[in-house]
């Protein structure tokens, strides 16, 4: 029992220092360094910043001034790093947000026209593909037939479904539940918890996997934030920043649109499974008629 606590410990500790301390201690380096030391007019000046530290270290201390020095140094990259989490929850909020407001309604209905757009170029181009092929039109029309594999990608880029949300990465996870109701009349929501008892070790680890990513993306996204803050007194932080914030937009992304692969992968491979755990005839595949019996199920008459 000791070996286990103490292996526990050691791991909350390595993951402490890898999320809170060492990313808030280069925070504090670097408003140090460029807040304090550099500003505005010597953004640049690696000489003064050069001869400010030897200056520092070249004062006398006492083994205490040492012992509190580090000792502050260590809360404050601590502390920097919880609200760097607390700024990554909201960042999470925001890019999974439904979006209800008036400026989540505008970026919504652009969405929505993009899509709209895309959805009716591509379906002209199957209407042209099926005249050219049953030979309607002008019999002497030797254009290529239009490409509408390509389209469908250029559509499926916007969303999957029509948006309903001012985020791609909201209308992902929103597009997830929808494809498996309109494939099986099933609530993935009410659905989900059960489903993933029913799941194997292995694939509640992926879908952790994907979730952990998707968290960090925001965690980066915090760290950004914290830094365009620094922008105030010293403006390259904002370069910092901008780069941090699309890295971890892209980041985001990519988790997003595997987390939401994974969750529809689930109910295909283990509905038969969740169908038949709560009692259903379900010998052979898994219809629209065992999803919709546990969408009644489970919703348990709400």
């Amino acid at each position: 029992m000791n070996a286990i606590l103490a292996e526990l410990g050691k791991r909350v500790a390595e993951r402490w220092l890898s999320l809170l301390v060492l990313p808030g201690a280069l925070y504090l380096a670097v408003a140090a360094a460029g807040a304090v030391v550099l500003r505005h007019s010597g953004w640049y000046d690696l000489v003064m910043l050069a001869d400010y530290l030897n200056r520092v270290a070249a004062r006398r201390r006492g083994i205490g001034q040492v012992v509190l020095i580090s000792g502050a140094m260590l809360l404050g990259s601590a502390g920097v790093g919880l609200v760097a989490q607390a700024v990554s929850g909201g960042v999470a909020r925001l890019w999974l947000a439904a979006g209800r407001g008036p400026l989540g309604r505008r970026l919504t209905g652009w969405r929505r026209k993009r899509w709209q757009a895309a959805h009716e170029a591509y379906q002209n181009a199957l209407l042209e593909r099926y005249r050219r092929q049953q030979g309607w039109g002008e019999g002497g029309n030797r254009s290529p037939l239009p490409d509408s594999a390509r389209l469908l990608v250029v559509r499926n880029r916007i969303c999957l479904v029509e948006p309903d949300r001012p985020t791609w990465m909201a209308d992902r996870m929103r597009a997830a539940g929808e494809r498996v109701h309109r494939a099986y009349d099933l609530d993935l929501t009410a659905a989900w918890p059960r489903l993933w008892l029913c799941m194997p070790d292995m694939a509640r680890a992926e879908i952790a996997t994907a979730q952990s990513a998707f968290a960090s993306a925001s965690r980066l996204a915090g760290w950004g934030l914290l830094y365009l803050v620094l922008a105030v007194w010293w403006w390259p932080s904002a370069v910092i920043a901008c780069v941090t914030v699309g890295a971890a937009w892209q980041r985001g992304r990519a988790a997003t649109a595997a987390l939401a692969e994974l969750v529809e992968s689930a109910v295909d491979l283990y509905g038969r499974d969740l169908a038949q755990a709560l009692g259903l005839s379900c010998p052979d595949e898994f219809t629209p008629d065992h999803g919709a019996s546990l969408t009644r199920m489970l919703r348990k008459g709400v």
